[in-house]
């Protein structure tokens, strides 16, 4: 029960995202998944968890939909940051 309330989470903030867009881009809601996973992606050293996915995409540098999938990264770390304090 609880996988399913964190993926309609999931969803309804991709939806969120996705509804944000300043423009049309091909494939933005496949898009916005890898930002949001990129933005969960973390390494631990020693119980220090260093957000390595969310630095990662602050070096990326989209021409389209920037603000989007800067938000949909963020929302991952976020996620991220819960999900670490539930643990």
């Amino acid at each position: 029960m609880f996988f399913v309330f964190w993926l309609i989470v999931l969803v309804i903030g991709i939806v969120i995202l996705y509804n944000n867009r300043e423009q049309e881009e091909e494939l933005l809601a496949l898009k916005l998944v890898g930002y949001y996973l990129l933005g969960t992606f973390f390494l631990s050293l020693n119980g220090l968890v260093l957000p390595i996915g969310f630095v990662i995409s602050l070096f990326m540098r989209p021409s389209q939909n920037r603000g989007v999938k800067r938000g949909s990264a963020i929302f991952g770390l976020v996620l991220m940051i819960i999900g670490q304090f539930i643990i």
